[in-house]
This record gives C-alpha cells, sequence and structure tokens, in this order.
C-alpha cells in the first residue's frame, strides 16, 4: 500500500513539473526576440507589471504576402502628416546608400542587421517587403522625430515575408526593429526620399 501511495506522489510530482515545464516553453516561444544572454529577466517571465510606452506608434496590421493596413488611413497605404525634416548631406556616404526606382524597397532581417539599410527611394507610394532571414521574430518602423509619420507593423516570425505600402514625401527617415532592444543592437537604417537618384 505505502508503494502505491509513494508510486502515485512521483506520477503526480511528475505531471505538475511537466505542465511548469511546458507553461514556461510556451511563454518563451511567445517571446523569441528576447536575448537569452540579457542578465535581468523581462517583466512578462517574471509577472511585473510592463511600463507604459513613452510614445506608443500607430500599429499596421501586417500579413504575409499582402499589404498592411496603416492605423488611420486607407488599408494598404499611409501618408504623412507633415514634411519631415530635409535630409541631410551624404555626399561622403554616397556609395553607402542602394538606390531604389520603381518604389519597391526589399529589405532583409537577420541577427540583429537591416540589408540593406541605407536607402534612397523616389517620393510617393513606397512598397516595403520584409524577409525575416533571421531566428528570431522582428517588426519593422519607419518614423521621423517630431511630428510626421511614425508606422510600425506587427512582428512577424522567421521564414515569413510581408508586405507594407506606405506613401512618403521627400525627406529622412529612420527605419529599425524596435522589438525587444534590436535597434540598440544594430537593427537600423535610413531611408532618404529623393526625386533626385542617381542615375535620373
Amino acid at each position: 500500500m505505502k508503494s502505491v501511495a509513494a508510486l502515485s506522489a512521483t506520477i503526480a510530482t511528475l505531471g505538475l513539473t511537466a505542465l511548469l515545464l511546458g507553461w514556461m516553453l510556451v511563454r518563451v516561444a511567445e517571446h523569441p526576440g528576447v536575448p537569452r544572454e540579457v542578465g535581468a529577466l523581462p517583466p512578462w517571465f517574471t509577472g511585473a507589471p510592463a511600463m507604459p510606452a513613452a510614445r506608443e506608434p500607430s500599429t499596421a496590421q501586417a500579413a504575409a504576402g499582402e499589404a498592411a493596413p496603416a492605423h488611420g488611413h486607407e488599408a494598404g497605404t499611409a501618408v504623412a502628416s507633415s514634411k519631415p525634416a530635409a535630409p541631410e548631406k551624404t555626399a561622403a556616404a554616397e556609395g553607402e546608400y542602394v538606390d531604389v526606382a520603381g518604389g519597391k524597397v526589399e529589405i532583409a532581417y537577420k541577427e540583429y542587421q537591416l540589408t540593406p539599410n541605407k536607402i534612397r527611394v523616389g517620393p510617393g507610394k513606397v512598397t516595403f517587403v520584409l524577409r525575416n532571414e533571421g531566428r528570431f521574430s522582428h517588426d519593422f518602423r519607419i518614423n521621423v522625430e517630431g511630428p510626421g509619420i511614425d508606422i510600425t507593423t506587427q512582428k512577424f516570425g522567421p521564414g515569413r515575408t510581408i508586405r507594407l505600402e506606405v506613401a512618403l514625401q521627400e525627406g529622412e527617415y529612420k527605419i529599425s526593429c524596435p522589438l525587444s532592444n534590436h535597434d540598440e543592437r544594430g537593427m537600423h537604417g535610413t531611408l532618404i526620399v529623393t526625386s533626385k537618384l542617381a542615375g535620373k
């Protein structure tokens, strides 16, 4: 009788341990972009309340293979509310920028870089084709400091490709992956919108 009770207690303990491990794995899978080498545990893991963001970017619903509607605008198109700052002179780095004709900008995501990360494109409708070739989930943000455009897609996992259409005026924009600390680790770049592309 004692051996049956001991066996039942062992099975119950193993079952509870398996449930807890399963729950932890599900929580970690929901946040694959969190670097494991960072010492402090994220708030979602410890149960601490999340601090509200100082500035909430508008969210664009991004689905694989289709244009993402931007918050507050027609589906598939986002319009800058004001003209961004004029682009700075980039004569010293002319060779580093990739000129894109036709308004279709393809960007590959890997940890922790955007390729290309310096892009020039003409004004008007720009379609971003974003391929996640990395191991973690990422998202895409395009913005101008101060009044202007600030759009962020939903995160998309490894192997996925999403599209985002945005109407852009001439100026200089920051592009980045704002998920977790990816931007700080190097996942950012510059998009210059200009009617004076090389070769035109």
